[in-house]
C-alpha cells in the first residue's frame, strides 16, 4: 500500500528473546547481534529484487534500469534503533483527507500515538490508518507512521520517511527504524505521495533505515 514492495517484518525467536531479557529498556539488545543484521539485511536484498523484476515492481522499464546501477542505499543495520514504544490508541478524530505531493487526497484517520525513547530523548509519533484501504484483505491490518528527523536533506530524503506496522495488539509495540523506508517520491516525480505531517517532525536524528537516493 505505501510502499513498491510488501514490507517484510522481521519478528523472530531472537526479537522475542531480547524483549523478555530487556524488560523495561527503551532500547533492545545491542547493535553487533548479528542475527537481527542478517535479518534486515535479508529484508533489503528482497525489497531490491522487488524493484527490480518487471513482473513486481512499480516502477517502469527505464527506472528499474537505474536501480539496477544504482541501489538504494541504507544506514548499516542497528538495534539500538529497535525501541519499545507505548501505544495508545485514539480514533476519536474525524476522517480527513491526507495532503500528498500532488492533488490526490487519499482519506487517513488518525489511529493512536507511539511514545519512547531515543537515546534518551523522549519522542512521540502519531500514527494512521488508510481509510479507503481499512477493509482491505491484504492492506487492512496495516498502519502508517510517516516521519521526519535531523537527517532529513542531509543523509536521508527531504521529504521524510515511511514505516509500516501492523495494528498493535498490545500496548507496547516494537517500533523498528532500520524497516524505514524512502516514499516513491524519492525515486520519481511522478509519484503521490503522502507528505509528513508537521507533528511527525522529531528532535532526534534517526541514523538507520533508508538513506537519500540521490
Amino acid at each position: 500500500m505505501h510502499r513498491f514492495t510488501i514490507q517484510i517484518y522481521f519478528v523472530s525467536i531472537l526479537i522475542a528473546t531480547i524483549i523478555l531479557i530487556g524488560g523495561c529498556d527503551q532500547t533492545i539488545g545491542n547493535k553487533d547481534d548479528s542475527g537481527y543484521n542478517a535479518g534486515i539485511l535479508e529484508d533489503r536484498k528482497q525489497n531490491f529484487q522487488g524493484i527490480t523484476d518487471s513482473a513486481t515492481s512499480r516502477f517502469n522499464e527505464s527506472e528499474r534500469e537505474i536501480f539496477s546501477k544504482k541501489a538504494p542505499k541504507y544506514f548499516d543495520p542497528d538495534i539500538n534503533y529497535m525501541v519499545e514504544a507505548t501505544f495508545k490508541l485514539d480514533t476519536s478524530y474525524p476522517v480527513f483527507q491526507m495532503p500528498t505531493t500532488t492533488e490526490r487526497r487519499p482519506n487517513y484517520r488518525i489511529y493512536g500515538y507511539l511514545s519512547f525513547k531515543v537515546k534518551d530523548t523522549l519522542c512521540k509519533l502519531t500514527v494512521y490508518q488508510n481509510y479507503d484501504y481499512k477493509d482491505h484483505p491484504e492492506y487492512g491490518n496495516s498502519l502508517f507512521i510517516p516521519f521526519k528527523d535531523n537527517t532529513s536533506e542531509f543523509s536521508t530524503y527531504g521529504g521524510g520517511r515511511y514505516i509500516d506496522i501492523p495494528i498493535p495488539a498490545t500496548k507496547v509495540v516494537i517500533l523498528d527504524f532500520n524497516t524505514a523506508y524512502n516514499p516513491l517520491c524519492a525515486y520519481s516525480d511522478r509519484w503521490s505521495c503522502p507528505l509528513v505531517p508537521m507533528n511527525n517532525a522529531l528532535v532526534v536524528a534517526i541514523f538507520a533505515g533508508e538513506k537519500n537516493y540521490k
